[in-house]
């Protein structure tokens, strides 16, 4: 693969993951004045704000977003499969699969979140604001599993099952779609 396919593979996969933050913001409700929260909002905001003038929301439906990461996830998809693959140029099944992408992404963005937390948990021990906008957003997936299987011995291995879950997911999703889902998650 080219050097030019990673920058842009990458930068993709970055603003792919600002669209799913922004959006899994405002579904979570995370303290708005937060200065994480304030620089997702300030990077998507030249993008999203003019679209939503265009497209309004559907009641709590962020449409402007969800059409941006749809975008994002057309382009990054299309571009993998003009570096990676020798897949035609364009057809209208990648108007379906660029859904896999954002999938894939919100899966791996989970992963880094959970990570994060986990790691700033020990090393910062609430010091640290990233770690509360992180704890705001993890916490409505961890807090079932936590009712369900309390702290064993004061360690928390919530995070640890929620992980492995998401390995079985992945898994899932590569029986189910199998050739794209490997390309997806180039």
């Amino acid at each position: 693969m080219s050097p030019l396919f990673y920058i842009v593979n990458t930068l993709l996969t970055l603003c792919i993951y600002l669209v799913i933050l922004r959006v899994w913001m405002q579904y979570t409700r995370v303290n708005y004045y937060n200065p994480f929260t304030q620089f997702v909002i300030k990077v998507t905001q030249p993008v999203i704000g003019p679209l939503r003038i265009l497209v309004p929301a559907i009641g709590k439906f962020d449409t402007a977003s969800f059409i941006v990461l749809y975008l994002l996830s057309l382009l990054k998809l299309l571009t993998i499969l003009y570096f990676a693959t020798n897949a035609p140029y364009f057809s209208l099944t990648y108007l379906l699969y660029c859904c896999l992408v954002a999938v894939n992404a919100l899966g791996h963005l989970i992963f880094w979140i959970l990570l994060v937390r986990a790691i700033l948990s020990w090393v910062s021990r609430g010091q640290s604001f990233l770690e509360d906008v992180l704890a705001q957003l993890s916490e409505p997936l961890i807090a079932p599993i936590r009712r369900i299987v309390p702290p064993i011995g004061g360690i928390d291995v919530s995070f640890m099952i929620f992980v492995f879950a998401l390995i079985v997911l992945n898994m899932l999703m590569m029986s189910l779609f199998s050739p794209w889902w490997g390309i997806v998650s180039i």
